[in-house]
């Protein structure tokens, strides 16, 4: 699919039908996925932490189109708060704001390189706005501010959150996107 800069109707279909499967990966990761790893706290759920970034880098990657991660991310944001999401009005927050950050690694490479690299870093980005959201802000993560981790255990946090990015919601999305076309099923 090349670039033009605008988007048609079928643009418009795969970016509803993909955030909405994106709405339901978020969902089942934060009942299901989520119940599994809650016991490691929150380097446990850093470790998930990639199936959440899949809606910009799936909707971005299959689109091709200015705003298309974007979009993605926040209507399956959307989609997961209508499931029933026990995060709720934080997903206001996460949607388009890791939208945004998958947003600027397509956009930084202008749209033009669909290659690992690029995936990899619309995968790794979103960390930049979920963490400092979930020391500061969520409920769910309180010791993070008070009496707050130690240095080590931030960094473990975000290299763990980089490193599920970037191996779910870069390479993955990229190679079953990819096998899909090959497949003519996109």
């Amino acid at each position: 699919m090349a670039l033009s800069g605008t988007m048609g109707a079928r643009h418009i279909a795969y970016i509803a039908v993909f955030s909405v499967v994106a709405g339901i990966i978020f969902t089942v990761t934060s009942h299901v996925l989520v119940a599994l790893v809650a016991p490691f706290g929150h380097l446990g759920i850093a470790a998930i932490y990639g199936f959440w970034f899949v809606g910009g880098t799936l909707v971005g990657y299959i689109v091709r189109r200015p705003g298309a991660a974007f979009l993605g991310e926040t209507l399956g944001a959307i989609v997961e708060l209508l499931m029933l999401s026990q995060y709720s009005w934080m997903l206001f927050y996460y949607g388009p704001a890791q939208g945004a950050m998958s947003e600027l690694a397509f956009a930084l490479r202008r749209y033009r390189n669909w290659g690992y690299g690029t995936m990899a870093l619309a995968g790794a980005l979103p960390v930049l706005a979920a963490y400092p959201w979930d020391c500061l802000v969520s409920p769910f993560y309180p010791a993070c501010r008070d009496p707050g981790y130690p240095l080590e255990l931030h960094l473990a946090i975000i290299a763990t959150m980089v490193a599920s990015g970037i191996t779910v919601a870069g390479l993955l999305v990229k190679y079953v996107v990819d096998r899909a076309r090959l497949a003519g099923a996109l």
